[in-house]
């Protein structure tokens, strides 16, 4: 086997226990980066260089927009237990 199959099937293995085993949800996000990673090697092992370009073009773009959403997540649910007393009025 060629050494970038390799080193893919181990960055796509240590991903996905990563994914599973992290309960913190932005090292869930990193850890499933680098299972995306893996899987980039692994396409460009087999040659598929036009998927493998297309696929490492998009995969930081979806990470961040993940990344985003879990900030915002998290912002979110911190201020609801800060002011969860208090009922904003929204009519008169």
């Amino acid at each position: 086997m060629e050494l970038l199959a390799i080193i893919a099937i181990a960055c796509c293995l240590l991903g996905g226990i990563g994914t599973i085993v992290h309960t913190d949800n932005i090292n869930k996000i990193i850890m499933f980066a680098l299972l995306e990673t893996g899987l980039i090697g692994l396409i460009v092992s087999f040659r598929y260089l036009d998927v493998a370009i297309v696929s490492s073009l998009l995969e930081p773009i979806g990470t961040v927009i993940l990344l985003l959403g879990i900030v915002k997540y998290e912002y979110i649910l911190k201020n609801k237990k800060k002011y969860s007393k208090e009922i904003p009025v929204l009519t008169k």
